[in-house]
């Protein structure tokens, strides 16, 4: 047993988490009853949070920091909702789905608070290559088209019929495309991290290659995200803190300019794809508001809101009231007024730190701001690939680098 409890202290399984899920979806395309992606993840979402406190990366009392008493607060009061969800009628079970995706995955925020340079630099590490495996399988299959894989995706309800035009509409890979155009941009951000660190090519090539991810995904999110961030790229290298002289900016805008121009002369149909897509975005935003408002106002409690899952799509056949698209007005009607506002005074907390020292912090809190972004129309937080390198994020900002 000592040897046991040894052998766990010395791993850092949380490393693993991002590969190993990868690696099971890829392997669901052989057989989904055999590898089932939702009881890998929540048995080693089990072992991590067990290990945080194995390890002891839960500070005492004494030694907490403000985000710290807040993270585990609001952590607590995620688990405790369930209280709530079963006195108001709701079965257990749409509770526990949420549990393992969206309050569980917190605990990577101990994790990522209590990690060294050479930690953070290997979490980072493995979960760039990660998005990279699982989008360079995407573009593979996304080409090829085999049959295997459309009836995959027609299963899993990713595309409305198997056949190559439907299925190349968006990039799915086998994650689906709001979860890989997320992906995309978060390891975009994440590259800033190496850009910033080793102003080498490596970071560079990384951050190329992410942002063909998060367009390919032809999520407007994603793809609205990407733009973003790459303005905030050269806003930070250029303006604020002048990391590389003008005069490749200037050659930059030209590259910039030339391989739009070149797009729009020899795929104008690839441009306009993804105009259209962008255009249509505060309209879908619009169209989904009176989704957003319904829940809101039949909501059971207001200052407790509903409990944990109650508005997710494990409750659809069971509340009326389901937010399919928009994690934050999910998080509300969840969470109600005191759930609510322990999340946005921890991001308060957590961001005024990032900003404070941006030049530190600069990719860690641009993620978290572009995931608030998204979480507008999509529902980010209750994805159990999105929340671990979000919430490992909030505690680099709030430890403190090394």
């Amino acid at each position: 047993m000592e040897k046991l409890k040894e052998f766990a202290l010395k791993i850092n399984i949380h490393d693993y988490y991002y590969p190993v899920m990868m690696i099971v979806y890829v392997l669901t395309l052989i057989s989904f009853n055999i590898f089932r992606p939702g009881i890998v993840s929540a048995v080693f979402m089990v072992c991590i949070v067990a290990l945080a406190f194995l390890k002891g990366l839960i500070p005492s009392f004494k030694k907490m920091s403000a985000p710290d008493m807040i993270m585990g607060i609001y952590i607590i009061y995620n688990i405790l909702s369930v209280i709530w969800v079963t006195v108001h009628g709701y079965p257990v079970s749409v509770y526990l789905g949420e549990l393992f995706t969206t309050a569980l995955p917190m605990i990577f925020y101990f994790y990522g608070r209590g990690a060294g340079e050479k930690e953070r630099d290997r979490f980072y590490t493995v979960f760039i290559l990660s998005v990279l495996f699982i989008g360079i399988v995407g573009i593979i299959l996304y080409i090829t088209s085999p049959a295997v894989y459309l009836d995959y995706l027609f299963e899993h309800d990713f595309i409305s019929k198997a056949d190559t035009s439907t299925m190349r509409v968006r990039m799915q890979s086998l994650i689906g495309s709001t979860l890989l155009g997320y992906l995309g941009v978060a390891s975009m951000l994440i590259s800033m991290y190496f850009i910033e660190k080793e102003k080498g090519k490596a970071g560079k090539l990384i951050f190329v290659l992410s942002t063909v991810i998060a367009i390919m995904s032809n999520q407007r999110a994603a793809m609205a995200a990407a733009i973003l961030i790459i303005v905030y790229l050269n806003v930070l290298v250029f303006f604020t803190y002048r990391l590389a002289d003008r005069k490749y900016f200037i050659g930059e805008l030209a590259v910039l300019i030339a391989v739009f121009a070149a797009f729009a002369i020899f795929f104008r149909g690839v441009i306009l794809k993804i105009y259209y897509r962008l255009v249509s975005l505060p309209q879908a935003i619009g169209e989904r508001s009176d989704q957003w408002v319904g829940a809101a106002n039949n909501m059971t409690n207001i200052w407790l809101g509903n409990g944990l899952g109650v508005n997710g799509h494990r409750a659809i056949g069971i509340n009326k009231y389901v937010i399919a698209d928009g994690g934050l007005a999910k998080l509300y009607c969840e969470m109600g007024i005191i759930g609510t506002a322990l999340f946005i005074f921890l991001v308060i907390l957590i961001l005024k730190r990032g900003v404070r020292d941006l030049k530190k912090y600069s990719a860690e809190a641009g993620l978290i701001v572009i995931t608030l972004i998204m979480c507008t129309g999509s529902n980010m937080l209750s994805f159990a690939l999105a929340t671990p390198i979000l919430y490992y994020t909030f505690g680099v900002i709030a430890g403190g680098r090394e």
